[in-house]
C-alpha cells in the first residue's frame, strides 16, 4: 500500500509540473521562439564539429535551442513536461521545415538512452539526478552544453527564484567528474539585457581508449 500511495503523490506532483508549464506557455500564446541561448551561441563551435550527429535538449520549453542545434545540422531530439510547449515547438519546425523529435517527457522519472548523443544542451534547467544520467547519454567525444542559475541570483541579485533550483558555488564545474571540461565560469552575465548570476560549462565525454583530464 504504501508504494501504491508514493507513485500515486509522485504522479500527482508530476501533473502539477506539467499543469504550471502549460498555463504558462499558454499565457505567453504561440509566438516566435527566442534566439538561442547566448552560452549556447559562444560556443557554436563545438556544435558544428558534430554537424550530422544527434543532439539532446533537455527541458526544451518552446525549442529556442533545439531549433538552433537543427539549423546547425545536427538530429535533434527535445524533451520537455509540458505538451503545450512540445505541440509549439513541433509547430515551429514544421514552419521552418526543421527536423526535431519534440516528445513530452517526465525528466525525473524516465531514463536517458545511454550512449546516443554528441550533443546534449541542459539550459535554464536543474535536476541533479541528471548529473549521473547525462554523462552516460553521452555518445563517446560527445559535449555538453549547460547553464543556469546559482545562489548569487538570489543573493547578489535580490531575484524571486525557488532555492531548490539553483546550483551553489561551484557545484556544476564539480558535477560531472566524468567528462572533461573544456569551458567553466561562474558569475553574473548579461542574458537578454538584463543581468544573471550562471554557472557554465562545456565538457567532453572522453572518446573510448583516451585517459580522462580530471582523476
Amino acid at each position: 500500500m504504501l508504494g501504491l500511495v508514493d507513485e500515486a503523490t509522485a504522479g500527482s506532483a508530476v501533473d502539477d509540473a506539467r499543469e504550471k508549464w502549460n498555463r504558462r506557455y499558454r499565457e505567453q500564446g504561440r509566438r516566435p521562439a527566442r534566439g538561442p541561448s547566448e552560452w549556447l551561441r559562444e560556443n557554436r563551435a563545438q556544435v558544428e564539429q558534430r554537424r550530422g550527429g544527434r543532439a539532446l535538449d533537455l527541458a526544451c520549453g518552446t525549442g529556442r535551442n533545439a531549433l538552433h542545434l537543427a539549423r546547425l545540422g545536427l538530429s535533434v531530439a527535445a524533451l520537455d513536461i509540458s505538451d503545450v510547449a512540445i505541440q509549439q515547438l513541433t509547430a515551429a519546425a514544421t514552419d521552418a521545415g526543421l527536423a526535431v523529435d519534440a516528445r513530452v517527457s517526465d525528466l525525473e522519472h524516465e531514463d536517458l538512452t545511454p550512449g546516443c548523443y554528441d550533443v546534449v544542451v541542459l539550459i535554464d534547467y536543474l535536476q541533479r539526478s541528471l548529473f549521473e544520467s547525462v554523462p552516460r547519454a553521452l555518445a563517446p567525444g560527445g559535449v555538453l552544453i549547460a547553464e543556469t542559475v546559482t545562489r548569487a541570483h538570489i543573493e547578489q541579485l535580490g531575484r524571486s527564484f525557488d532555492h531548490r533550483f539553483v546550483l551553489e558555488p561551484g557545484e556544476l564545474a564539480r558535477a560531472f567528474p566524468g567528462l572533461t571540461v573544456l569551458r567553466s565560469r561562474e558569475g553574473i552575465v548579461d542574458r537578454a539585457g538584463r543581468p544573471r548570476a550562471v554557472a557554465s560549462l562545456v565538457a567532453v565525454r572522453p572518446a573510448a581508449g583516451s585517459s580522462r583530464a580530471r582523476p
